[in-house]
């Protein structure tokens, strides 16, 4: 299981943070281990890691949530920390865009409940569904033109092959273990 704490922002600006927890995972309709879900900003990837930017729907008791999130190349999901109420949108969740395409044109949320045997915007108790956009983006803005709102989510990458110390590199001024003989000591 994963504990996720989305800020759940309502349309009149306020925002809740419930407890929810997450058991099953489906990518583009393909079961994930809930060990590649995170919601970690930070990664540290080999050096042809790429990341695809993605909508989330999480099951709540009240309706489910929509969110963005990321999907990195070596299959981590990292969920953003920021949602909306999937009721919320009613009517007009095809004119939300994901990083500029709209839902319409790329699956609508109602699919994808549907999809998992859920009705309306109430999924099954701890699915969450992630839908991926083909193009690959480190940031993913889930932007809402008619309550002229938006969820910004960023995934920042550090190779793992990078040396950040460079040069700088601090050296061990010494080391102490089990020896016979005298230590000196410089401080």
């Amino acid at each position: 299981m994963f504990l996720l704490k989305p800020h759940v922002t309502g349309p009149e600006g306020q925002i809740t943070t419930p407890d929810i927890v997450v058991d099953c995972l489906l990518v583009d309709g393909v079961k994930r281990s809930l060990g590649l879900l995170t919601h970690d900003c930070w990664q540290a990837v080999g050096p042809n890691a790429s990341s695809r930017p993605a909508y989330a729907l999480m099951a709540l008791g009240g309706g489910a949530l929509i969110l963005p999130a990321q999907v990195l190349s070596n299959g981590l999901v990292v969920a953003a920390r920021a949602a909306w109420r999937l009721k919320n949108l009613d009517g007009h969740a095809g004119d939300v865009t994901l990083n500029g395409i709209a839902l319409s044109d790329l699956e609508l949320p109602s699919d994808l409940v549907a999809a998992a045997d859920g009705t309306e915007d109430v999924l099954p108790r701890g699915f969450m569904l992630v839908r991926t956009l083909g193009v690959a983006a480190t940031e993913v803005i889930l932007a809402d033109p008619v309550l002229v709102r938006e969820l910004r989510h960023e995934v920042h990458l550090q190779s793992i092959e990078a040396d950040r110390w460079g040069g700088a590199r601090p050296r061990p001024r010494y080391s102490v273990g089990p020896t016979q003989e005298e230590v000196p000591h410089f401080i």
